[in-house]
């Protein structure tokens, strides 16, 4: 199934193009290519994960802070299969579709946060060299409008 462009944010479909014009005649962009004062419009939403053992587990090399502001979560430099929550299953899956298709992911997941729900969209983008994925640069972005039905990992297509 794939999404359609129409689903996406304007912050997304930003980010997205810029990961479009680093790919330029590639299959991705690689992390060399990423310039941290470009990623300004998206920086305290980002993770940027490297996959273990081609995808069995997902280290943060960097950990958003602005979408989980007061949540008591830090997971720099932890892995995805050391969440305490149901959310890991999710993630692996997430970053298991980037690993699988090589191509951007999107997905929509609402969220318990304590005794309230938060809904996040999920872009993530692959960068590596040739087909083999080194880092995944994802962004969370929060939902306004209460809880939606989830949207499983799909491929963005052109």
């Amino acid at each position: 199934m794939a999404v359609v462009k129409e689903k996406l944010t304007e912050n997304e479909r930003a980010l997205l193009q810029f990961w479009k014009t680093l790919k330029a005649d590639r299959t991705m962009p690689e992390r060399k290519d990423l310039v941290p004062e470009e990623l300004f419009p998206w920086i305290g939403y980002l993770h940027l994960l490297e996959p273990i053992g081609g995808g069995r587990d997902f280290r943060y090399v960097v950990f958003t802070t602005r979408t989980l502001l007061g949540k008591d979560r830090d997971l720099h430099k932890r892995c995805v299969s050391n969440w305490d929550d149901e959310r890991a299953g999710f993630a692996m899956r997430l970053y298991g579709a980037v690993m699988e298709h090589a191509r951007p992911i999107y997905s929509v997941l609402p969220e318990r946060h304590k005794n309230d729900w938060v809904v996040y969209s999920r872009i993530c983008l692959p960068l590596g060299s040739r087909d083999k994925i080194t880092h995944i640069l994802a962004m969370l972005s929060p939902h306004d409008g209460g809880v939606i039905d989830p949207i499983l990992p799909t491929v963005i297509e052109d």
